[in-house]
């Protein structure tokens, strides 16, 4: 919506009762706050900014003095979501003074008509008017994957393709819907990296690196001894953070990702701009 226009919110607790909000702004998401807001003038002649976005996101811009039992509710029905592969969503907010507002607007529209830099403007006085927020609660939605995608994704696995899945979701989520997409299975070993240092990450990789050439090793003796294809196979799942990844890129690391006979690699909780640079680092090095 432009500034200035107006939507409608029907309230249904009380019978044929409308509502109008002035639209005063809006900031829209991006990958970097990872949440997006919206400026409402209220019936009640108050201005109030209302946010959402992803948990990890929201919680950092909430209150956490306010509300402490709504907080930890949430914090827990949202892992239970998770867990379930559901698509959540937290929402935030605040009432904004007359100052307050006023220091806003003028750096909205000053940002909103800037020829260089538009967006990182916006993005700074988003990031300025989205913060000490009161929770509101949380949303979840199950995202289906259509059919027979499950079923397709096992059948390249079957045929010895190995599978890269670069996904914006954390951890619980990927893993979830990597299990109900048949990327992940019972059957394979999963390794998680969640370093939050160039030495870590060093280290946390090298050991995925011999827990891989271990189980390859184990499931040669196997299949010398005798025992079926199937029982020989060990995959081996790499599942790794945005954050371990950044320290990973931003060296020679990557050559031991590469290094690993992994069947299967999921790189969870990433930003757009560092999955462009995932394709071109680990596809530039396939080729070489």
């Amino acid at each position: 919506m432009k500034n200035g226009s107006y939507c409608f919110l029907f309230c249904w607790t009380i019978p044929c009762w409308q509502c109008r909000f002035n639209v005063l702004g809006l900031h829209e998401f991006d990958s970097d706050r990872k949440r997006m807001s919206v400026i409402l003038g209220c019936p009640d002649k108050t201005v109030k900014v209302f946010v959402k976005g992803a948990d990890t996101s929201m919680f950092s811009v909430i209150d956490r003095s306010l509300n402490t039992n709504i907080i930890h509710a949430t914090e827990a029905h949202l892992q239970t979501y998770s867990s379930m592969g559901l698509r959540t969503l937290v929402f935030g907010i605040r009432e904004l003074n007359n100052s307050e507002f006023e220091q806003w607007h003028l750096a909205f529209e000053a940002a909103s008509t800037a020829i260089i830099g538009r967006a990182a403007l916006l993005r700074k006085v988003a990031n300025n008017v989205e913060n000490s927020l009161t929770i509101l609660g949380a949303s979840a939605i199950e995202d289906k994957l259509q059919q027979g995608v499950p079923e397709a994704i096992e059948s390249l696995r079957t045929a010895g393709i190995k599978a890269w899945v670069l996904t914006g979701d954390k951890q619980e989520t990927a893993i979830s819907i990597g299990y109900s997409s048949k990327l992940l299975t019972s059957k394979m070993t999963s390794i998680i990296i969640n370093s939050n240092s160039k030495q870590s990450s060093r280290k946390s990789l090298e050991d995925a690196l011999v827990a891989s050439k271990k189980l390859t090793i184990t499931s040669g003796i196997t299949h010398n001894t005798g025992a079926s294809d199937a029982a020989a196979v060990n995959p081996v799942a790499l599942i790794i953070d945005g954050t371990s990844l950044v320290h990973i890129l931003d060296s020679e690391l990557e050559e031991l990702v590469l290094a690993c006979e992994f069947t299967f690699i999921f790189l969870f909780f990433m930003a757009m701009v560092l999955c462009a640079d995932v394709v071109y680092s680990f596809g530039c090095s396939s080729l070489n």
